[in-house]
């Protein structure tokens, strides 16, 4: 991984996402909410020289969960990345492993390798080091999301319908926000509760491993819980009980590891 990128690979990023960037907007919406929480734990647990560089980084008022929401909106509309938010793994498998599973280096682990280097270039233009922030506060989110390390065959869980208690989505989405909009409160809030009882050794345990140790993690609890759904659609209330503390304590992972790895790339 380079420590810094070359000036022709800089100005051309500059040039091909400036017109993406000026404008933006802040769109909010239900499904925005684990990201939101995860950018707020982040936030709370910056340094002061982290804060004040992603201070400049940053457009105008825009805050680190505004910012980690981008990917999913304005980020859309560059269709190339799309691919870097999921890791698809093949079931019998270990775990995560580049050649087999990202040949081209386009999926999320090593996105997030490459879009922290470019956080930490302080000569790289400012545009291109904002787009680099957007997608590692998204894509550390994403990867705490058991079904982002999915099986390709259903397309990490897009592709299984699930109901429950009424109300008919898919696997993927169940996880992504229904188990999310379960927990009371704002996101500020829930990210403020998620923390509230966290140790010292639990913390410092959490600051370690990479994207790639991330990934795996999130691959054994898709096997372990998440596709253990049942032979019916319905999804029942002791599946729910128990994938939400993993929806809890990924969040709350989340967003220690988004601070850790914000706070190294940008002392």
């Amino acid at each position: 991984m380079p420590n810094s990128l070359s000036p022709l690979t800089a100005t051309f990023l500059s040039t091909f996402f400036v017109f993406n960037l000026l404008t933006l907007t802040s769109v909010l919406s239900w499904y925005d909410k684990g990201h939101r929480i995860v950018g707020f734990i982040a936030q709370a647990n910056l340094t002061a020289e982290a804060r004040k560089e992603i201070e400049k980084i940053l457009p105008g008022s825009m805050t680190l969960a505004d910012a980690a929401i981008w990917p999913d909106h304005e980020g859309r509309n560059i269709r190339d990345f799309d691919s870097l938010h999921y890791g698809s793994i093949p079931e019998n498998a270990s775990g995560y492993d580049q050649a087999r599973d990202c040949p081209e280096r386009n999926c999320m682990v090593e996105a997030l390798k490459w879009f922290t280097a470019v956080i930490a270039d302080k000569n790289a233009p400012i545009m291109v080091r904002r787009l680099a922030l957007y997608y590692v506060a998204h894509l550390v989110g994403d990867m705490h999301q058991p079904l982002h390390a999915g099986r390709i065959t259903d397309r990490g869980g897009t592709e299984i319908p699930v109901s429950y208690r009424g109300q008919t989505t898919n696997l993927h989405f169940f996880w992504d926000t229904n188990l999310v909009e379960m927990e009371t409160g704002n996101e500020e809030e829930i990210a403020k509760r998620l923390t509230a009882n966290l140790n010292e050794a639990e913390r410092l345990k959490w600051q370690a491993g990479d994207a790639k140790q991330w990934t795996n993690e999130s691959f054994a609890l898709v096997h372990s819980h998440a596709y253990n759904t049942g032979p019916s659609i319905e999804l029942s209330d002791d599946y729910v009980e128990k994938a939400g503390p993993i929806v809890r304590r990924r969040l709350a992972q989340a967003g220690i590891r988004l601070a850790w790895l914000l706070n190294i790339a940008l002392k």
